[in-house]
């Protein structure tokens, strides 16, 4: 079935004509009345310029008009490929107001880097706790900073061609992760029988040796409640705290959220998907975490039983708290919605948390986990054990975790130091 969608592409708005893994694109840039900021004022999900656009309503009305040709068109002839629906307006000289100047782009070619991330991307987006979210990103960056992008084939990628896409990388910001993703599309394409290219090609290159940080010391360390600020978050009277949120209801289930994502060391979209089925006779919650894919095993204690056993009844398809809704979410283009918009409103709440609690940054949710995996640490819990249960690496663990700043190791340091003098 042929489906049509605005999206913006190459900073400029299109049209997509899309059907299974085909592509095609037309450009309404040379329609639009006032030249409108489309990084600000577009909702994608809508489809539409917000009222904030200059020309919005007259702009939204030609977008309205340009659509309606091509689903007039799919719906009298529902036989048509997105090729043929692309190229239908285009070969009839009586439609000159639909013909477009950027050519329809077919993605069949998977030889071509662009094309074949369009595949990675939806392949990703159909995996269950998918982070297709870096390789979107990538696709994004590419197309706006590497000229030539949209000819660039995996058989000319080698040493010497990586070493000049690796500068390119290093004069954007964000650097490590686009170069990560980057070579982690060299790996799928390597694996993927349809697409010519080994990663023998690039030789010994490493993204590593071009990073611009690589020999930079990076001191942020991750925010995390001090042990005071965590007993009063633990210990809050619900009935009191922020009290201009009148749907009290509401405020509990972040409170609960917030205080399982602590217990269980979960990332929030962790939280949020997690099932009954996920949690076993033994009482213990064996899920795979939705950024990193590795399996994680951990055990459920009196707190995270009593939230589990409050909202039982009260949610649909599954899960375990009361915030995915499996048949509401299909309504939505992006994809995660209602667990986007959950986690937008438990952090704007949590910034009203802070400032009771004093917090001298914003507090947001992820801090939670941040503050399980330091509270882990400094109690001496075996680093192995530690980074299984959060879903991660021991270097990640050493690098942004234990590194033995915390108080309790300083002040120990200096005491065995002193008392070697004496």
């Amino acid at each position: 079935m042929v489906k049509l969608k605005f999206i913006i592409r190459d900073d400029a708005l299109v049209l997509r004509i899309s059907e299974n893994k085909q592509r095609y694109y037309k450009s309404v840039k040379h329609l639009l009345k006032g030249n409108p900021n489309i990084d600000r004022h577009w909702n994608n999900d809508k489809e539409r310029f917000t009222s904030y656009a200059v020309s919005y309503a007259e702009n939204n009305q030609i977008l309205d008009d340009f659509k309606g040709f091509y689903q007039s068109l799919i719906k009298e002839y529902p036989e048509l490929s997105a090729k043929q629906v692309a190229q239908f307006y285009s070969s009839k000289p009586q439609e000159e107001a639909t013909e477009i100047e950027t050519p329809a782009v077919c993605n069949n070619n998977l030889d071509l880097v662009e094309n074949f991330l369009e595949v990675v991307i939806e392949r990703e987006k159909a995996k269950q706790g998918c982070n297709f979210e870096a390789y979107y990103k990538l696709q994004r960056k590419c197309r706006k900073i590497l000229k030539g992008y949209s000819s660039l084939n995996f058989q000319s990628i080698n040493f010497d061609k990586c070493v000049a896409i690796a500068h390119i990388f290093a004069k954007n910001g964000g650097y490590r992760g686009t170069a990560k993703a980057f070579r982690n599309l060299l790996g799928k394409a390597s694996k993927d029988s349809s697409v010519n290219f080994t990663i023998s090609q690039i030789g010994d290159f490493s993204f590593n040796n071009y990073d611009p940080k690589i020999n930079e010391i990076d001191t942020k360390k991750p925010d995390v409640l001090s042990p005071e600020q965590l007993k009063e978050f633990l210990t809050l009277d619900l009935s009191q705290t922020t009290p201009t949120y009148k749907d009290r209801k509401q405020v509990e289930l972040y409170y609960d959220f917030c205080v399982f994502m602590f217990h269980s060391f979960f990332a929030p979209c962790d939280v949020i998907k997690l099932k009954y089925k996920d949690i076993n006779k033994q009482n213990m919650i064996h899920v795979k975490r939705k950024k990193t894919h590795k399996a994680l095993e951990i055990p459920l204690n009196p707190v995270m039983e009593n939230i589990i056993n409050k909202y039982r009844g009260k949610t649909k398809n599954g899960y375990v708290f009361p915030i995915m809704d499996d048949e509401l979410e299909k309504q939505y283009t992006t994809k995660d919605y209602l667990f986007k918009k959950f986690r937008e409103r438990v952090n704007i709440w949590l910034k009203c948390v802070g400032k009771e609690l004093g917090t001298d940054y914003e507090l947001y949710a992820y801090v939670f986990r941040h503050t399980a995996i330091t509270v882990a640490l400094d109690s001496n819990i075996p680093l192995s054990y530690v980074a299984m249960a959060a879903g991660t690496s021991i270097k990640m663990i050493q690098d942004h975790y234990y590194n033995g700043n915390n108080s309790q190791n300083t002040d120990k340091l200096q005491q065995v130091f002193m008392s070697a003098a004496y």
